[in-house]
């Protein structure tokens, strides 16, 4: 790989060993004064712009992350805000494959052995991640100080906070599996698990986006690595970026380990749960029933989405049910023929009613939220400028 693409694998080889200095530097503090709560330390993140009477590494750490780079553009993160919730519950669905994604290397999976977090809690981590996933990915919320950029911010510091513990406290050997949650594998994760393969999810559904919505999409997706502490020359300039680094990943052929089959198959049994507002007995009796039908399809249309060779190592088997996908495309293209006839309202309707699905399964009240205000002519402008 590195004779095909030196710098590029060169850069991603140096990362595997860098982690993230600023939100480090802060957990190092935090240690060192012993003079503040964590919750005290999380909770400057409410007020960004007040560092008066913080310590040295939480206030150059808030003004880092207040500071946007020069590349930032309000606009067109919101327009890929707009276009991604254009269908925001197939994208909302395609989370388990960022999951599965991010269990085939053990850069991935290492952290999660190492703090016993294997097999437990996953319906809770895939909760988890989803509410942050909505909220970053919801309009206006990745400004600065909004819920998902807080929210966002806040992973980046729990991040720094599991390396120190995976470091100095349980002996990480860093030399011979690099930094935990490293630049690298960060870079990965945003760029592929959550930007590129639901774009290639979503696209194998039927799903449509036109040359410049995936451009806008894929300055949300860097707005929002760069908040999570990914480094600049790490994130995907363009779309055409965001795919070779996908590629990229997926040529290196990443060995997937045992752990990884563990996650898996425990994302498969524990991973999701039923809600259509029955009375909670009714509710567990259906998930009951249909597990063992659900869990097969999950498994068997996962597995369309990854190598192969990766599929079998992480104990996902195709059969012919993956093909529900085929099944699916002339349901997605009707639905997006009618959006693009108007006949279910206006797109700013349709996000609306898309993020109001999505969040209220999540337990999000994001009410206060006025699309109406932000999608506005701007944002088409944007998106016919960079088309």
């Amino acid at each position: 790989m590195r004779a095909r693409f030196p710098e590029r694998v060169d850069q991603m080889a140096q990362g595997l060993m860098v982690g993230d200095h600023l939100a480090d530097a802060v957990v190092a503090e935090f240690f060192a004064l012993g003079d503040r709560t964590w919750e005290q330390t999380v909770g400057a993140l409410d007020t960004p712009f007040d560092t008066e009477g913080l310590p040295p590494a939480l206030t150059a750490f808030l003004e880092s992350v207040t500071t946007p780079p020069p590349w930032y553009d309000a606009a067109m993160v919101r327009a890929g805000a707009a276009a991604w919730w254009r269908f925001g519950s197939l994208q909302s669905s395609t989370l388990y494959q960022s999951l599965i994604y991010g269990y085939q290397a053990r850069g991935f999976t290492r952290p999660l052995v190492e703090t016993g977090r294997l097999t437990t809690g996953t319906w809770d981590r895939v909760y988890s991640t989803a509410r942050w996933v909505a909220l970053a990915t919801a309009p206006d919320m990745m400004e600065i100080g909004a819920p998902g950029w807080v929210e966002t911010v806040r992973i980046r510091l729990v991040h720094a906070m599991v390396r120190h513990h995976l470091v100095a406290r349980q002996g990480w050997d860093v030399a011979a599996w690099g930094v935990p949650i490293n630049q690298t594998y960060s870079q990965f994760t945003i760029t592929s698990g959550f930007l590129a393969l639901p774009l290639r999810v979503a696209k194998d559904l039927g799903l449509r986006y036109s040359p410049a919505e995936l451009e806008a999409i894929t300055q949300l997706w860097r707005w929002i690595g760069s908040v999570m502490g990914v480094q600049d020359p790490r994130l995907p300039a363009n779309f055409d970026d965001a795919t070779a680094i996908y590629q990229l990943a997926i040529d290196f052929q990443m060995e997937p380990d045992e752990q990884a089959r563990v996650l898996v198959k425990a994302l498969l049994d524990d991973g999701f749960r039923h809600d259509l507002g029955l009375p909670g007995p009714l509710n567990a009796a259906l998930h009951t029933l249909t597990r063992p039908f659900l869990r097969t399809v999950f498994a068997t249309v996962s597995a369309r989405w990854v190598e192969p060779d990766v599929a079998v190592a992480i104990g996902l088997r195709p059969t012919p049910l993956h093909h529900l996908v085929v099944l699916a495309r002339p349901m997605v293209r009707s639905r997006e023929l009618l959006r693009g006839l108007g006949l279910l309202g206006s797109d700013r309707t349709v996000a609306r009613r898309e993020l109001r699905l999505v969040t209220s399964r999540l337990g999000l009240d994001l009410s206060k939220v006025d699309l109406g205000k932000r999608y506005h002519r701007a944002d088409t402008d944007t998106l016919d400028t960079v088309a």
